[in-house]
């Protein structure tokens, strides 16, 4: 299938899913399945990853830091400034794509190969009522809680590390830090994560739907999947990392 066919249909998808949002009904309690499922379930690998993220990312800037300028007083504030605008933002949302997209993708696709989204549409349900706009409530509101759970990991690890390593104090740590983050920081997270969290469900769910040729339709749906929705987050990151880049 070409790439302008699917920009058009994931066009559409975004288009019928926020319009359902507008005049459909919320179906909470498959909000909040694809919430605990999707979002809880993904805590635990998203915070080990950004844990060592934190511990490794403290260990190389000191390296760096100690070669250049023989000094690493200033950690605190290279740590936590690449932390909060890529890192605790970056890992998390690449982690939600290569777990919670390809399960979306694969759940969706198996549908579709069997037939069940066609009988759906046969008792008047709508598919997209019923199957995306779930799911991209679910995804925006993961994605933005694991985002703000991941930097709480991978700032505390990050200081840990420097307490014990690099001989900081926690106090020390933490006000050096306010001098280079701020909430102007966190709100440029949140809106990264809200903005990944959004396009990893449309981009899977879009990849479900087009789905076919049976169980080998849904692995080539999902390993796409993964792949354009990687690419959209990396893009996402740039695009929006310049714009605050900007305003700053």
């Amino acid at each position: 299938m070409s790439t302008p066919s699917f920009a058009r249909d994931l066009i559409q998808m975004s288009s019928e899913t926020v319009t359902w949002g507008f005049k459909g009904k919320w179906r909470r309690e498959e909000i909040v399945h694809h919430l605990v499922h999707h979002g809880i379930g993904s805590i635990p690998i998203i915070a080990i990853s950004t844990a060592f993220a934190g511990l490794v990312v403290t260990q190389e800037i000191a390296y760096h830091m100690d070669h250049a300028l023989h000094t690493t007083t200033m950690i605190p504030g290279f740590t936590g400034q690449f932390i909060m605008r890529e890192l605790g933002i970056a890992v998390p949302a690449l982690l939600i794509v290569s777990k919670v997209g390809a399960s979306m993708t694969a759940e969706i696709g198996g549908m579709k190969v069997t037939e069940q989204i066609d009988a759906l549409k046969l008792l008047g349900i709508n598919p997209v009522g019923y199957l995306v706009f779930p799911r991209l409530i679910a995804g925006i509101i993961g994605s933005v809680s694991l985002t703000l759970i991941a930097l709480a990991v991978t700032l505390f690890c990050a200081i840990l590390m420097a307490v014990v390593k690099f001989n900081f104090s926690w106090l020390e740590y933490v006000n050096n830090l306010r001098h280079f983050v701020g909430l102007k920081d966190l709100a440029c997270a949140l809106v990264k994560a809200l903005s990944y969290g959004a396009v990893t469900p449309l981009i899977a769910c879009t990849y479900g739907f087009r789905c076919q040729g049976g169980a080998q339709g849904v692995g080539s749906a999902t390993t796409n999947s993964v792949v354009s929705a990687t690419i959209a987050v990396i893009l996402l990151d740039f695009v929006l990392t310049y714009l605050f880049t900007l305003m700053a």
